[in-house]
């Protein structure tokens, strides 16, 4: 069978561009010259018939008179045992050398395509295992620590941990983050737990249509969709309710297991563009008439042929990994704020200066991912990226001064090229490029290799030499090039001679006086909340302690005001930032709120994500009043569905929800939840009305629409069935609440309906504390201890039994590793000497203090904690407080 490729010439007599080539035929017996030549550029395979000129390769062949297709096999077999026979130069420290080393098919993702676990999510950027494993046998064969800092699917890092070595990777995009972690879970398992994972997942995925079309969509998600895209429609309406309902069927999975999930997504991921009107070559844009009609694919048959290809890979023997590679940070800048890693060799390809945008090819993915919530999400990930395309250039990035050899090419593009934003993108990439490698050398052991496949470009006819540039910018970090191998070459449009090269560079440690560590300014305050225990003396005592809107809604499990108060007084500076991951009802943020700093928060639980928020929120009285006169009107005209009475006598845990409200009353709480799920609230106001509603379904006094329970855990209720408005009792709570005046200094804040294990918005960064009490270990059930605030907020009997899965309260019971992505963000989205104040409950079973060191000495260099006893805390009329014996407090810096 006749093999067949394409060489292009300029010259060639054709009309057309795409017409200006011969097509080369092999047989059977030239088989091994094809393998040889399939994957090389028209360049390289010109370079082998040395000529440049269709014409001149004609007169050649009939100078011999030989047909042109066995001329130029002749030539081909030639050259490529000349190549051979030559074998790998030795060259001079810093000279250029075109190697056999490295095959020109394993410097792109074609050479990995085919391989197990690599194919799962095609990367266009991506390079084959085979050619780290080759960059590492020849220049750092010793190695036993190893960091990619631009990993993309995380090849390098795979290909250091199948042989044993530390891997470390950084990795901006959610999307290649994602799919190397589930890799890394999957590769790590033994081979009869991924056989009974495939046996799981082909098992789930059966009929993966029916399966799709069995769950509702996703409303969020289409409401993200709509907010981030606008009017595009990367899909048909059947392809698009599908993928909104996959969205739902992904989250059910996850709730019982999460890798089987994880599988899933990634068949997800890889089938999003091809079944929609998208089409990636090189940079994502829509699918043309014709490969509309002949290369769209059905979403679910997509994933069916996605999942096939896991199953068989995951029944496969050996691609095992022996260490496990770590996701060390996302940008990798942030390396400068990290812990010691002592690399012994770094390999890596950053991004080429070629235009493509990274972010933007992987848009439909983020999305999915719930990594792009509006269209200013785009523009935030585009702007923490590596100024690598003329899409990426902004007023906000400032370049930094360049060596002189990249200021020579500044100005000559500044002269002759079409966009004034390239000279300005050039300038940004290698002042990135030089801060990114100034942040790895902290990491480097002395002696340690660096190895850079890298690109050049060209714009407007001026050449810029990547290669060349970044070797200069490199030798000021303490970096020599020892070799540099030209892998691939090809021509640019305007007819430059550009090539791929692989740098070679020895680190030489630069001895220097170490600057002066200045003291944390946090010091003297901390160490005197150590000694006095401020919080247990007067006023701090006192019950009702801190600003009145502390108790807009009673909570079970809620931190004292008074701590909150004092760690952000010591943690947080004026007009600084602080973070807390685990918001509850927003305890933390609030307070640093009244002391005008910036806060933020993250929360999971609907109800609790409210009451948090609306905290926050600056309301005003008119728009409450008109919220509450139209959920009067709601009430007054509409009635509780047979289906929704069906689960109010149904649902329920100590006791169903019907009796804990006379039957009228019921009803108004019924069709006060349905109006709050048609109508999430959004504004202050409608956050307010809310929690305020959320505070008075339960308690044991008149105010609460229940009959006698209890405030903070609705317990099962007694006394007699008497009729309590709902609408007058909310008015009341809500006028309460606005009677209550703020700080002239309050600053309002931002509180994310947000998994802190997840992918935090790009907003959050350059935090000068994050401080936050995540649940303990030992501590009741949130969902038993908030059922009917939880209910309320539009939980369903299926969510009770699935979505406290997801929650770190559950998850932590099964490893501590759960915390590992909230403490690396954490690290990377603190300024420089921030600090990470967790507090914590320590039990007889659980020393969490101590867990959670273990895991942050990856990312922070100190620690220190403090042990407070919890004889003096009060009970809240709670039987059960719990096992928790001490408070901790964990500081990591």
């Amino acid at each position: 069978m006749q093999k067949y490729k394409a060489v292009y010439f300029s010259d060639h007599p054709s009309e057309t561009a795409k017409e200006r080539s011969i097509t080369l035929a092999f047989g059977s017996r030239s088989r091994d010259t094809y393998e040889s030549v399939k994957d090389l550029s028209s360049e390289e395979v010109r370079l082998l018939l040395s000529t440049d000129s269709y014409q001149q390769l004609l007169a050649s062949a009939e100078a011999e008179n030989l047909p042109l297709n066995t001329y130029c096999l002749r030539k081909l077999r030639e050259s490529i045992a000349e190549a051979k026979t030559r074998g790998p130069q030795l060259p001079l420290p810093g000279m250029e050398v075109q190697t056999q080393l490295f095959s020109p098919v394993t410097v792109t993702f074609r050479g990995g395509r085919k391989e197990p676990f690599q194919r799962w999510y095609p990367y266009l950027e991506g390079y084959s295992p085979e050619y780290v494993q080759r960059i590492l046998e020849e220049y750092a064969p010793n190695a036993q620590v190893v960091l990619d800092p631009f990993a993309g699917t995380a090849t390098t890092a795979f290909a250091a941990a199948e042989q044993g070595r530390t891997a470390y990777f950084c990795e901006i995009n959610p999307v290649l983050q994602f799919v190397s972690q589930v890799k890394t879970r999957v590769r790590r398992l033994r081979p009869k737990t991924r056989t009974r994972l495939a046996e799981a997942l082909d098992a789930e995925t059966n009929e993966v249509e029916s399966r799709i079309e069995a769950w509702q969509p996703d409303p969020i998600l289409l409401r993200t969709y709509e907010d981030s895209f606008g009017d595009s429609e990367f899909f048909d309406e059947k392809t698009l309710a599908q993928v909104l309902q996959c969205r739902t069927w992904v989250d059910y999975v996850a709730s019982e297991r999460p890798l089987l999930a994880g599988l899933l997504t990634v068949a997800v991921l890889a089938s999003l563009v091809p079944a929609s009107r998208m089409q990636r070559a090189g940079d994502l844009r829509y699918k043309t008439p014709r490969e509309l009609r002949t290369q769209m694919v059905p979403f679910p048959s997509a994933i069916a042929g996605g999942i096939a290809q896991i199953v068989q890979d995951l029944k496969g023997d050996g691609d095992g990994l022996l260490s496990e590679p770590i996701l060390i940070c996302e940008d990798a800048r942030a390396l400068a704020k990290v812990a010691p890693l002592c690399v012994d060799a770094v390999i890596t390809s950053p991004p080429y200066v070629n235009g493509t945008n990274y972010f933007r090819n992987t848009k439909i993915e983020l999305w999915f991912l719930r990594c792009l919530r509006t269209k200013q999400d785009l523009t935030s990930f585009r702007a923490t990226a590596i100024t690598a395309g003329i899409n990426d250039v902004t007023v906000d990035k400032v370049p930094t001064s360049n060596r002189p050899e990249v200021e020579e090419v500044i100005r000559q593009l500044e002269a002759e090229a079409y966009d004034a934003r390239i000279p300005r993108m050039i300038a940004c990439y290698f002042g990135e490029m030089t801060e990114v490698f100034g942040a790895i050398r902290n990491h480097l052991t002395p002696n340690a290799v660096l190895a850079i496949d890298i690109g050049d470009s060209a714009y407007a006819g001026v050449h810029v030499p990547s290669d060349r540039l970044l070797a200069a910018c490199l030798e000021d970090q303490g970096f020599s090039l020892v070799q540099e191998i030209a892998l691939r070459r090809r021509k640019s449009r305007g007819g430059t001679l550009l090539k791929q090269s692989l740098l070679i560079f020895r680190y030489h440690r630069k001895e220097s006086a170490r600057p002066q560590k200045k003291p944390e300014k946090w010091r003297s305050g901390w160490q005197s909340f150590k000694d006095d225990l401020p919080h247990q003396e007067h006023p701090y005592t006192k019950r009702n302690w801190g600003h009145p809107l502390h108790s807009l809604c009673s909570y079970p499990g809620k931190l004292k005001p008074a701590i909150a108060h004092h760690l952000v007084s010591i943690f947080v500076p004026p007009q600084g930032s602080v973070l807390d991951p685990f918001a509850g009802v927003g305890t933390i943020p609030f307070e640093a709120a009244l002391q005008s700093k910036r806060a933020y928060g993250f929360e999971l639980s609907p109800a609790a994500f409210v009451i948090a928020a609306a905290k926050l929120k600056v309301t005003d009285q008119e728009e409450c009043t008109a919220i509450i006169q139209d959920l009067m009107e709601f009430i007054n005209t509409g009635e509780p569905t047979l289906e929704e009475m069906a689960e109010a006598q149904k649902f329920g845990f100590n006791g169903k929800v019907a009796e804990y409200y006379h039957s009228q009353t019921l009803k108004e709480v019924l069709l006060a939840r349905r109006y709050f799920c048609l109508r999430p609230p959004n504004s202050g106001a409608e956050l307010l009305v809310m929690a305020s509603l959320l505070h008075i379904l339960h308690g044991n006094r008149p105010y609460a629409l229940s009959r006698r329970s209890h405030p903070l855990t609705p317990y099962k209720p007694t006394g007699d069935f008497e009729y309590r408005s709902l609408v007058e009792r909310l008015r009341a709570k809500v006028d309460r609440s606005l009677s209550v005046t703020l700080p002239s200094g309050f600053r309002e804040g931002k509180v994310y309906f947000q998994d802190a294990t997840e992918w935090w918005p790009r907003e959050i960064d350059m935090l000068d504390a994050i401080i936050t009490s995540p649940p303990f270990f030992d501590s009741t059930r949130f969902y038993l201890a908030n059922w009917i605030r939880l209910w309320f907020a539009g939980w369903s009997t299926t969510d009770f039994q699935e979505k406290p899965l997801l929650f770190v309260d559950e998850r932590q019971k099964q490893s501590f590793r759960v915390y590992e992505s909230v403490i690396r963000q954490a690290r990377e989205r603190l300024r420089s000497g921030g600090t990470l104040v967790l507090h914590l409950g320590k039990s007889r079973k659980c020393d969490m203090a101590a867990e959670l060191t273990k895991i942050g000495k990856k990312w922070f260099a100190h620690s220190e904690r403090f042990d407070e006893s919890v004889a003096h805390c009060e009970s809240h009329g709670i039987r059960d407080k719990g096992a928790v014996t001490d408070h901790q407090y964990l500081v990591l810096y």
